[in-house]
């Protein structure tokens, strides 16, 4: 089994992001204002984003609206993002490493589970998205453990979108990887080269928030570990070992 580094010292990750999804409820009609009150200071600075203008009867009944993301809150090196059925954290750039975004998920989990929220918990899900940079698409490929042929085509310097569902020890790993992708740094940098996002979701079935807050460190440490074999995976070793892997 290949041993996973503890850290890099050049990190890839542009977006990490955990969210939990709920049976029928109405979280975005007071989520925000308790966490508002309850989070530390700095407070919170809330918006309101472009789901909120549909009436929420509209949304229940849209499956591309149901856990549209209603209303977000800016706390500290996080986002949170409050939709109808679900709610969700994202880390600010850069990335504080997985022991403080760890620590961040289950404080936000423990406050809610206070709230009493109505709704059966559905899943909950990590979700990690990486840029591999490379100037040339055929460097970009190169970059990740992948062989692709499509009838007489065989892909090696071309723009590709590839993904796949896998079912793996009661996790479902939605793996994503774009070549010839281009993007802008925090600092203002364009950049180009391939996107390797690894979505890991977990269906439960727990009859209220609370309850699943208390019980989630476990599942979370391991949806964290499975989540992060999955990248590594993907990558040759020669782009692990560019990116200064660290194991001790």
């Amino acid at each position: 089994m290949q041993k996973l580094p503890l850290r890099l010292e050049r990190e890839p990750l542009v977006d990490a992001l955990f969210e939990v999804r709920l049976g029928q409820t109405s979280l975005a009609d007071i989520l925000p204002g308790f966490l508002f009150h309850d989070l530390p200071a700095p407070k919170p600075q809330i918006t309101r984003l472009p789901a909120a203008e549909f009436p929420q009867p509209m949304r229940a009944n849209d499956p591309a609206l149901q856990f549209a993301p209603i209303l977000r809150m800016d706390w500290g090196d996080y986002v949170i993002s409050v939709g109808d059925r679900n709610v969700m954290i994202s880390c600010k750039l850069p990335y504080k490493k997985w022991p403080h975004f760890k620590a961040a998920i289950l404080d936000l989990t423990s406050r809610i589970g206070k709230v009493g929220a109505a709704g059966q918990v559905e899943r909950y899900s990590l979700k990690y998205v990486n840029l591999i940079q490379a100037p040339s698409l055929a460097e970009q490929v190169a970059k990740i453990k992948m062989s692709i042929t499509l009838g007489e085509v065989e892909v090696k310097g071309d723009h590709t979108t590839l993904q796949v569902h896998r079912h793996e020890d009661g996790i479902i790993h939605i793996l994503s990887v774009v070549i010839g992708a281009e993007g802008q740094m925090p600092d203002g940098k364009k950049v180009t080269g391939a996107v390797v996002d690894v979505d890991s979701i977990r269906n439960v079935d727990v009859a209220d928030f609370a309850t699943f807050a208390a019980n989630l460190e476990p599942g979370l440490e391991q949806l964290r570990q499975a989540n992060k074999r999955k990248f590594f995976t993907c990558l040759t070793e020669a782009t692990i070992d560019q990116m200064g892997p660290i194991y001790e």
